[in-house]
């Protein structure tokens, strides 16, 4: 085979290859504008607190929805007889409710605590 022939079979694998790795999502950066900031597992005041950020922090932020800001990819929510053990505070239930689905969720804030990063 020459390598005329496989040329176009390279550039199709590279191309699959660059989609592979390019990020879940496009995302921007903000910084937290508000002291104690709760993360929650879902876009609700009902969720579970899996933790805090603080004013100055700078977080991604990969989709907007109602006022809130989810500010992590989606990872295993510690799930074990249907309780999350990453929650703090609040509703630990492994549920669809509670914003965790299949074992996994994100991590969300008020959309008000966050402001442009200077310089993005």
């Amino acid at each position: 085979m020459s390598s005329f022939n496989s040329t176009p079979r390279l550039l199709v694998l590279a191309t699959v290859a660059c989609g592979l790795l390019a990020p879940a999502a496009a995302q921007e950066r903000m910084v937290v504008r508000a002291d104690d900031a709760k993360r929650r597992t879902c876009p609700s005041e009902q969720c579970g607190i899996v933790g805090r950020f603080f004013s100055g922090e700078s977080v991604p932020v990969f989709e907007r929805a109602d006022g809130w800001s989810r500010v992590s990819l989606y990872y295993t929510a510690g799930c074990h007889d249907g309780r999350s053990s990453f929650v703090e505070v609040g509703h630990d239930e492994c549920t669809k409710a509670n914003g965790i689905v299949q074992g996994e969720f994100a991590e969300w804030v008020k959309s008000a605590f966050l402001a442009a990063e200077a310089g993005s």
